[in-house]
């Protein structure tokens, strides 16, 4: 069975933390309880439940790399939203993981609309020059 380390986001200004990471085998329920639908999940995402939409997901199907292992390097060497993006797809790469993202959303953000702009059909096809250019 796959797990699943994920970034999810909102854009509620009053509230300090804007970016969440963790580590799930069922996306889709997490997300659900990150967003107060059903019950469960971290207090910590309790104050903008409703708001939170996925950023990038990161599928782990190799029993031999530890989802918490890239979740916790993932949230300690990246603040912001877009060195957070930047980490997880390095992370994917690194670790030859498959790289989830939604199409068209938060395209405000550049690394993203980056990304959105280059999908063909299901996938989001880059030659390795703009992947460097992406990475930065």
């Amino acid at each position: 069975m796959p797990l699943y380390v994920y970034m999810i986001s909102h854009d509620k200004p009053e509230i300090k933390t804007h970016t969440y990471i963790g580590c799930t085998e069922n996306f889709l329920k997490r997300l659900n309880q990150h967003n107060g639908l059903e019950s469960g999940g971290p207090r910590i995402t309790k104050r903008a439940a409703g708001s939170w939409k996925p950023v990038i997901i990161l599928k782990i199907e190799n029993e031999d790399i530890k989802p918490k292992a890239i979740k916790s390097e993932w949230k300690q060497s990246s603040r912001g939203l877009e060195s957070r993006i930047r980490k997880g797809l390095e992370l994917a790469i690194k670790n030859k993981l498959t790289i989830i993202l939604p199409k068209n959303i938060n395209n405000h953000i550049p690394s993203v609309k980056y990304l959105n702009d280059r999908w063909d059909d299901e996938r989001i096809l880059m030659t390795n020059k703009e992947w460097m250019t992406l990475m930065g």
